[in-house]
């Protein structure tokens, strides 16, 4: 052995035990005259007292027994620590004396199982005495095995057995394997020896084919080789049954950001399936399968039937292609992959769901998005023939039980809408002159049947909505321009009305922020910034009225009052009669309820507005509208039946004078009627509600109202899809906290397992119509309510406290997720003149019958294979987490019993780190060190290893001091006697 440090103390210590051995005194006698020299309170480790003891007992051949239980009871009476005798074990390189080697050996093991520290210092050593100690079993395995042959086979083998016994004990034993990973976070040169030893061994072993190993040796060293935290210490992590949390979350996500770009989806799809445990192919299914809920509930309404056909049917092949490329594993020949045939394996068990699908869209639904994960090379043919070969045998059963909005099969008007957005985007940026009448052609037949409201739902799920707009809009300024020279025909004119109506429609449904640029300049930018009133934004009434010229306003009234009105007496150009037909209305309304006109003259005058130009009766009705939203109810009979002129259906001598007018009345039509219902909403029952994109209109209170659609989701099981546009609304009205605080208290009324991690799920989504703000409210203004308010305080019971602390889990990993996702913001710039971008739209089809992997402007992010890394948190997040960790101190400190709110930090805790895996630190890192060993001395039965080895960054020093004080403490804490 080393020689010691000698001092005072350690030459009275060694003369101690000679004196000892001599004497022949008992381990009692030792520990009575030890004192003499080592005060209470004094440790032996400070003199080195395990190495004096074990020199002495290591001087002959074999050990001296009688000097061993001095050991053994210094370390019973606290004077020694493991760790120091440990690391005093591991210094003994005399493996020539089998006899000493035997009894370090039996010593190890009566020792082995009651391995802990007793103080801070021990602590900091403990994890290398433990690396230590492996080494040296790995040494005497290694040289027996050397020795095997040339000495006494019996006695090389009993070293073999109990050396083998010892590592897989310590393997077995979680304190001692975290205790490794620790030492291997500190020191990996320390472990790449025992790695190195652990090689040597099984190379040796291979090249003697006639030894017989012991039993387990060769797990034991792959385990002390693979020390990979998944693997040493799995999380107690078990997935749950199906779930609804997708199925809510992609339905809020087309509601709220209808154009998010898949990498944003996707982020947000694998956080969901980090949180909740879940495979790749149990996303894929989980994903198709609430696909085509919400396609099913989308079938009464054909704008909403395409959106969510194109989602199906074109975003979700394309999601499922980037996760794959992300994280994704393919078979060895790459000809598809492996989680997307498990997907729908697993998706074909629910058959009713596909069945009611297959009806309603009068198609084999599970088949034609094969098809498309076939041209991006997901699936083979092969499969494409086994799973066509399952559903074909109901597909032929399947009678249509009744009517939807889009007649016949839904996914060949998806495939069809496709080359006619990019065609469209195509000829808008080609020449306007060689193009108007082609185009213009184009756009009055898709408004006349379902197509357009399929080409928007292609482009919004795409993406490419705004890059539509943006040409729309860049049509209709050359349009106007052509209209506004000498002698124009109709027909240019009719093109800029159309193209204007398709604009507002856009507007009025998607709003202005997601699909115009801040700084547009052209005609209808300024008009819907100036003007327009959409998504309960309303301008004054003398604000718009500002735009006009009297002169203008004057000769406009001039020629419409007579009877042969025409665009060619006018000598106006079509935006002048937009800017000043808010005028020209206003006189006319003024004139009719003075008596200078009857109801005749002004249906008569509305009607040649409308004939002449569609969009005419839209400027007119926004007036109207903002002039009603700031009168006196007394005064709005007369404008809302001027409003109800426009929308009288267009009689035949109209449909026959003016070309298209049908296609024009048809836009025009909703457009004025959403602005009408916006400031005067028709009556309804009281349980009756109107849901706009913006607000809500009910007789009943909002709380009643957010009542009433949780029921329905109580009884559905799910979020059906008119529950989103209400629960939205009631975000808008009652604000972040309100709509928090009311849904957590839904959460806690339920009692059962099922109900309660359901409501969770579908509680996430909802928050995610503003995840940062409802976060922010979470936890700043309803948890210190439960953790504090005596009146709340009382439902802070089990199941329903874990699974409040679930859902703040979640919520912030949600919104962790969307700041890290938005953090470079989205160029707003026009692209006007990105010839590429129109290149690479048009060709998308050809690219796709090619069987390439880049389908289409989205291949950008394929060719990346980005990974989503874990980010950092930011404002308003870190202030409130750290908030919240201040009340956490504050609660587990002031008395140290358990309290319900004891308990629920250990959840929070808990789900801390199952759900967020990697990225627990990043939320974890500001909390405070005496909360986890309060909670362990509180809850030992709570933690377990696995989650003690999450909890602190092993990144840094204090990281790993303050995983070594929590791993010691619950060590001692299960050692204690019950």
């Amino acid at each position: 052995m080393d020689a010691s440090k000698t001092t005072s103390k350690t030459s009275s210590l060694k003369a101690l035990i000679l004196k000892a051995w001599r004497e022949r005194w008992t381990d009692i006698q030792w520990g009575i005259n030890i004192k003499t020299i080592l005060p209470r309170g004094v440790s032996g480790d400070l003199y080195n007292l395990a190495d004096c003891i074990l020199q002495q007992a290591m001087v002959g051949c074999g050990a001296n027994q009688l000097v061993i239980s001095y050991l053994k009871h210094s370390l019973a009476s606290h004077l020694v620590s493991y760790a120091a005798v440990l690391q005093r074990i591991a210094k003994f390189d005399a493996f020539h004396k089998p006899y000493c080697i035997l009894s370090l050996l039996e010593f190890l093991e009566s020792l082995l199982d009651s391995v802990t520290c007793r103080g801070k210092m021990e602590e900091e050593i403990l994890a290398s005495a433990v690396s230590s100690i492996i080494l040296w079993l790995l040494q005497v395995y290694h040289y027996s095995l050397s020795q095997y042959q040339a000495t006494n086979p019996i006695q090389s083998q009993e070293l073999l057995e109990l050396s083998t016994k010892l590592l897989n004990s310590i393997v077995n034993t979680d304190f001692l394997l975290a205790m490794l990973y620790l030492a291997k976070q500190n020191d990996p040169e320390e472990y790449d020896k025992v790695t190195t030893k652990c090689q040597e061994i099984t190379a040796f072993m291979m090249m003697n084919t006639q030894f017989k190993a012991p039993l387990h040796i060769h797990e034991t060293l792959q385990k002390i080789c693979n020390m990979s935290l998944d693997k040493i210490a799995p999380l107690n992590n078990n997935s749950d049954s199906p779930t609804c949390s997708i199925q809510a979350l992609i339905s809020i996500n087309i509601l709220a950001t209808p154009s998010m770009d898949l990498q944003q989806l996707s982020s947000q799809l694998l956080m969901i399936q980090r949180i909740k445990g879940y495979s790749l192919s149990r996303l894929y299914s989980e994903l198709i399968r609430a696909s085509f809920i919400s396609l099913n509930d989308s079938c009464k309404d054909t704008c909403r039937q395409a959106v969510w056909a194109a989602f199906t049917f074109l975003r979700v092949p394309q999601v499922i292609h980037y996760i794959h490329n992300t994280c994704g594993t393919s078979n060895k020949d790459a000809e598809h992959s492996m989680e997307v045939v498990e997907a729908f394996e697993r998706l074909l068990q629910a058959s009713p769901l596909l069945d009611i699908v297959d009806n309603k869209n009068s198609c084999n639904c599970v088949i034609s998005l094969l098809e498309q994960l076939l041209k991006l090379n997901m699936v083979s043919e092969n499969h494409l023939s086994y799973f066509k070969q399952k559903r074909e045998n109901k597909e032929f059963k399947l009678l249509k039980l009744e009517p939807t909005a889009l007649q016949g099969c839904v996914p060949s008007f998806i495939t069809r809408a496709e080359p006619t957005l990019a065609g469209i985007l195509k000829t808008m940026g080609g020449d306007f002159h060689k193009t108007q009448e082609s185009l213009y052609a184009m756009l009055c037949q898709i408004v006349g049947g379902t197509t357009l409201d399929t080409i928007l739902a292609v482009a919004m799920v795409e993406g490419k909505l705004k890059l539509f707009v943006s040409r729309l809009i860049k049509f209709n300024e050359l349009a106007l321009l052509a209209a506004s020279e000498k002698g124009a025909s109709p027909t240019k004119a009719y093109t800029f009305d159309i193209s204007f109506l398709i604009l507002c429609s856009i507007v009025q449904e998607h709003g202005v922020e997601a699909v115009l640029d801040d700084n547009g300049d052209s005609f209808f930018e300024q008009w819907v910034r100036d003007c327009m009133v959409h998504k309960g934004v309303h301008k004054s009434p003398e604000q718009i009225q500002q735009k006009c010229d009297p002169q203008i306003v004057d000769i406009f009234l001039h020629h419409l009052s007579a009877p042969d009105f025409d665009f060619k007496n006018t000598n106006l150009k079509p935006h002048d009669l937009c800017l000043n037909v808010s005028g020209v209305v206003k006189e006319i309304l003024f004139a009719w309820e003075q008596g200078s006109l009857n109801l005749g003259d002004v249906k008569r005058m509305l009607d040649s507005l409308r004939q002449k130009m569609a969009s005419l009766a839209v400027c007119a009705s926004v007036w109207l509208c903002s002039y009603i939203n700031v009168s006196h109810q007394d005064a709005f009979l007369k404008p809302i039946n001027m409003i109800q002129l426009f929308l009288t259906p267009p009689s035949d001598v109209e449909l026959s004078q003016n070309d298209n007018f049908k296609e024009r009345a048809i836009l025009m039509g909703p457009i004025i009627r959403k602005m009408q219902y916006d400031v005067y909403p028709p009556s309804v029952p009281k349980t009756k509600v109107i849901t706009f994109s913006h607000n809500i209109i009910s007789r009943q209170p909002i709380l009643e109202q957010l009542q009433t659609v949780w029921a329905d989701i109580k009884t559905r099981g799910y979020l059906q899809l008119d529950a989103t546009h209400i629960i939205k609304s009631l975000l808008n009205t009652g604000g972040p906290v309100w709509f928090v605080t009311n849904l957590v208290k839904e959460i806690m009324k339920y009692r059962h397992q099922d109900d309660l991690n359901r409501s969770v799920e579908i509680v996430l989504a909802m928050l995610h119509l503003d995840i940062e703000r409802c976060t922010e409210a979470l936890l700043l203004h309803v948890l210190p309510q439960y953790l504090y308010n005596s009146e709340l305080r009382v439902e802070l019971v089990e199941p329903q406290s874990s699974m409040l602390a679930k859902l703040t889990v979640y919520c912030i990993y949600a919104a962790l997720e969307f700041s890290n996702c938005n953090k470079v913001p989205v160029s707003r710039k026009r692209r006007h003149d990105d010839t590429e971008d129109i290149d690479a739209l048009c060709t998308a089809n050809k690219v796709r019958r090619l069987n390439d992997n880049s389908s289409d402007s989205s291949s950008m992010y394929y060719n990346q294979q980005q990974t989503v890394t874990p980010g950092l948190l930011k404002e308003p997040l870190q202030s409130a987490l750290e908030m919240i960790y201040k009340c956490f101190l504050q609660l587990v400190t002031q008395k140290y019993d358990i309290t319900p709110q004891t308990y629920f930090i250990v959840q929070f805790l808990i789900y801390a780190v199952q759900c967020g895996q990697e990225r627990a630190q990043i939320v974890l890192q500001k909390l405070p060190a005496e909360i986890v060993p309060t909670l362990i001395k509180t809850l030992p039965d709570n933690f377990y290893i696995g989650l003690i080895l999450r909890l602190n960054d092993l990144s840094t020093p204090h990281g790993r001091r303050d995983m070594a004080r929590d791993l010691c403490l619950l060590r001692n804490m299960r050692l204690r006697p019950e």
